[in-house]
């Protein structure tokens, strides 16, 4: 009995973590107003796809029997709709130490099928407000007026249909699923701590939502709650030196010369030291002051190495007509996962026993903070 009862909750978390996603997505798009080009639900759909590693195809067909087609691709996970489900479903895992192992393959099983439920509804039409001259394609690297995109064409004769393909969506939810399952599990066997940091990375994020609202309205509030991982990531990767690079193929390649992302170093190194040295104080009281500096450059190493690896970005887009494609571009914006890894490792165990060392000799010189360290 008492296993089908975490079978059961398993199953609860996983649609919990799914319909988080999906208010966060929802949100999201809402403040980036993208309700005005149709087919909202639909678009919420694909952007929890994309969250757990799906990726958006599209192809717009002009009206009037053009035989010409822009086909394409864009890969990019939004990491804030990713984060909300795996906290959600992460605590509604956590809520008993016992019976872990049954919630989380009752998740493992129903997480990767509602996902695919998701991807199988992100798919339609949308249709870019009209009223706007599409010059598109026609005179930008010295390609002529071509097809649905040429001179005179309006947004508003282009039908703009996309997918999700359902394949990438499930292996992606099947890793997501395991990685949060087996963060679970470390947590559960090591008895970390973790609520007092979640309440302070909700604070956090809560603030930077409020400031992009304050500064940028309510569309950089929506690109806050999508990529704020990512801007999280492209800081402390930089500001520890791990180089960021752009690449761009094909005709329309030149729509990016010049484009490149900041330096790393300067300014941001600052900023990454002074997060590191902050997660090093938290994580510096009490045990060996090796082991903690070890534990946190791993976690460090682990968290920026992924981030990196989730953060990239991916656009292609190519040319179709008479049954032939021509590829016309193929950008990306990444960084080198293992190189963050390294970095992240070297700067948080640096981090650690700097901080704990701070921590010490604010013990000896101020007894009062001796006290409060016990």
């Amino acid at each position: 009995m008492a296993a089908r009862r975490d079978v059961w909750r398993g199953v609860t978390a996983a649609a919990a973590a799914l319909t988080a996603m999906g208010a966060t997505a929802a949100a999201g798009l809402l403040l980036l107003d993208a309700g005005r080009f149709g087919g909202f639900g639909r678009l919420t759909a694909a952007v929890v796809a994309m969250a757990v590693g799906g990726s958006a195809e599209f192809g717009a067909v002009p009206s009037g029997g053009t035989p010409i087609s822009v086909r394409g691709s864009v890969g990019v996970m939004p990491l804030g709709v990713a984060l909300a489900g795996a906290v959600v479903l992460g605590w509604l895992l956590l809520r008993r130490w016992d019976g872990l192992l049954v919630r989380g393959a009752a998740a493992a099983v129903a997480f990767p099928a509602g996902a695919v439920a998701v991807a199988l509804l992100a798919r339609g039409d949308v249709r870019p407000p009209g009223g706007t001259a599409a010059g598109g394609i026609s005179g930008v690297c010295g390609l002529p007026a071509i097809g649905p995109l040429g001179r005179g064409r309006s947004l508003d004769a282009l039908g703009v249909g996309f997918t999700v393909p359902v394949w990438p969506v499930l292996a992606g939810a099947v890793a997501w699923v395991l990685v949060v399952g087996g963060v679970c599990w470390l947590v559960a066997r090591f008895r970390f701590a973790v609520r007092g940091a979640l309440w302070v990375a909700g604070g956090l994020a809560a603030a930077c939502l409020l400031v992009a609202w304050a500064w940028g309205g309510p569309a950089a509030a929506g690109g806050v709650l999508f990529f704020l991982p990512h801007l999280v990531s492209g800081v402390l990767t930089l500001g520890l030196g791990v180089p960021w690079t752009v690449s761009a193929d094909g005709a329309l390649a030149c729509v990016l010369d010049g484009a490149a992302p900041p330096a790393p170093g300067g300014p941001l190194t600052w900023v990454a030291a002074a997060v590191l040295l902050a997660l090093g104080a938290l994580a510096g009281r009490g045990g060996d002051p090796l082991r903690r500096a070890a534990w946190l450059g791993a976690a460090v190493g682990v968290a920026l190495g992924g981030l990196a690896l989730l953060s990239q970005v991916s656009v292609r887009l190519g040319i179709g007509a008479f049954g032939l494609s021509v590829p016309v571009l193929d950008a990306g914006l990444a960084a080198n996962p293992l190189a963050a890894l390294a970095f992240g490792s070297a700067g948080g165990a640096a981090a650690g026993l700097l901080a704990g060392g701070l921590l010490r000799l604010a013990s000896v010189s101020w007894p009062a903070w001796r006290d409060r360290a016990r």
